[in-house]
């Protein structure tokens, strides 16, 4: 049995959030080869290896953190994220679920465009065979990553 979801730490969040789509294909050799501070990219998540088509689209969250962007990244080390899922309710919410029994709240939100990008995330995760990540950066320049993580959903998969 599941935690109720719990806030992140004020403390640790940052500037801003979106979900995003990387092509399949492409998403290992953007961040293989980079310096990523923390990242977790099990080879038996590899998208290819999973059987998606290159050109699927991969879903994610990406968390601009500003300078918060490292604890943010470390905390979620910590954690141990294994998924990340849209809820839509009164207040939708982005709730991840890490270890064993663990939610917490990324954010909640009552706008009607991030109910529809938050629909989509989902459809696109269930396409994916739960494939999807969560990309920790400081800024959306895309030159630098603090945290990058390639998880599987397990209720998906």
């Amino acid at each position: 049995m599941l935690n109720p979801p719990v806030p992140i730490p004020e403390t640790l969040w940052g500037d801003r959030w979106r979900f995003a789509s990387i092509v399949a294909g492409d998403f290992l050799d953007l961040f293989l080869d980079r310096p990523i501070p923390l990242s977790f990219l099990p080879e038996m998540h590899d998208p290819l290896r999973v059987g998606l088509a290159s050109s699927q689209l991969l879903p994610g969250v990406v968390i601009n953190g500003g300078r918060k962007s490292m604890p943010l990244a470390r905390w979620l080390a910590g954690v141990e994220p294994i998924a990340v899922n849209y809820v839509a309710g009164e207040l939708d919410g982005v709730i991840l679920r890490a270890g064993e029994r663990d939610r917490h709240i990324l954010t909640t939100v009552a706008d009607p465009e991030v109910r529809t990008a938050g629909e989509t995330f989902m459809e696109r995760k269930q396409a994916a065979k739960g494939l999807h990540f969560l990309l920790i950066q400081p800024d959306d320049s895309g030159m630098t990553y603090t945290g990058v993580w390639l998880l599987r959903d397990p209720e998906v998969a």
